[in-house]
C-alpha cells in the first residue's frame, strides 16, 4: 500500500453495503412482528429474502474460495489478494450461511401452501417473478420525480451488477474501486440495492412509501458512505490517481457511477 489513506478509503467503499443489508433485515424484522405471515408473504418481502439468499450464498462461496478466485497469476510462491483461514473463515462462512439459510426458510414459509409443498415449482416461480419485475422497471408516472428516481436506481444498480459480474477488467472495478478480482464480490450488494430500489418504486406507485422508510434510509446510507469513500480517494489519498490504475483506464464510467450514486441522496418528499 502506498500510504494508510489508500486502503482506508477503499475499505470504506466496500462498507457502503452495510446500511443496505442492515435496512433489509430491519424491514423484514418489522414485517415479522405481525401475528400472521401476511406481511412476510408480500412480494416486497419475498424479493428481499431472495436477494439476501443470493448475497449470503455468494459471500459464502467467495470466502471459501477466495484464495483461488484472487490468485495472482505466475506468483512464486503462490499468492492471492484475499485469504481467509481458521476462526475468521469459519465465522464468516457461518454468518453468511446462516443469514442465507434463514432468509431461504422465511421465503419458503411465506409461499402459498400448495406451492410450498412443490419444490419443483420454485425455480419457475422465481423466474416468473424476476421477468415480471424486469418488464415493470419503467415508472408508472414520469411526472412523479420520486417514482422516476427509484426506477432509475433500479436500472442503474442492475447495470452495475452486470458490469461487475460479466464485464471485463477494468470495467469490473466500477463502482467499488477495488482490485481486479476482489471487485467480483461487490455485485451481490448492488443486486440487493436493485431489489430494494424496485421495492421502493412499487411502494411509491402504491402510495405506501412512508411504510418503507427503513429501506429508503438504507439506499440513502449506501449512497452517503459510497460517495464519502470516493471523495476521500480523490481528495485525501496522496496516491490518487497513480494507485488507481484500473479506474484511470475507465474515467468516464467511474465519473458516471459517482454521478449515479448522487441520485440516492435525493429526498423522497
Amino acid at each position: 500500500m502506498p500510504n494508510w489513506q489508500h486502503p482506508t478509503v477503499n475499505q470504506i467503499s466496500v462498507l457502503s453495503a452495510i446500511p443496505l443489508f442492515v435496512s433489509s433485515f430491519l424491514s423484514l424484522r418489522k414485517a415479522s412482528c405481525s401475528d400472521s405471515w401476511d406481511e412476510l408473504s408480500s412480494p416486497s418481502c419475498r424479493r428481499q429474502n431472495l436477494a439476501l439468499v443470493t448475497a449470503g450464498v455468494g459471500s459464502c462461496l467467495w470466502v471459501n474460495f477466495a484464495a483461488t478466485i484472487t490468485a495472482v497469476p505466475g506468483s512464486v510462491p503462490p499468492a492471492s489478494h484475499a485469504v481467509y483461514k481458521g476462526a475468521m473463515k469459519a465465522a464468516l462462512v457461518g454468518a453468511y450461511g446462516s443469514a442465507a439459510a434463514l432468509s431461504a426458510f422465511v421465503w419458503r414459509r411465506s409461499l402459498p401452501e400448495d406451492v410450498r409443498n412443490d419444490p419443483l415449482s420454485w425455480p419457475g416461480r422465481v423466474v416468473d417473478g424476476v421477468a415480471k419485475s424486469v418488464v415493470s422497471i419503467a415508472p408508472k408516472s414520469t411526472n412523479d420525480p420520486v417514482n422516476v428516481k427509484y426506477s432509475l436506481l433500479t436500472s442503474g444498480f442492475l447495470v452495475l451488477t452486470a458490469l461487475q459480474t460479466l464485464g471485463p477488467h477494468p470495467l469490473a472495478v466500477i463502482p467499488s474501486w477495488t482490485g481486479r478480482r476482489i471487485s467480483r464480490l461487490f455485485p451481490v450488494w448492488t443486486a440487493l440495492a436493485a431489489v430494494t430500489a424496485f421495492d421502493l418504486k412499487e411502494a411509491t406507485e402504491n402510495k405506501k412509501l412512508a411504510d418503507y422508510r427503513t429501506l429508503s434510509n438504507g439506499i440513502k446510507g449506501m449512497g452517503v458512505v459510497h460517495l464519502a469513500s470516493k471523495a476521500g480517494a480523490i481528495f485525501l489519498d496522496p496516491s490518487f490517481p497513480d494507485s488507481y490504475h484500473a479506474v484511470v483506464l475507465v474515467p468516464g464510467w467511474a465519473a458516471a457511477a459517482i454521478a449515479f450514486f448522487t441520485l440516492t441522496l435525493r429526498p423522497d418528499e
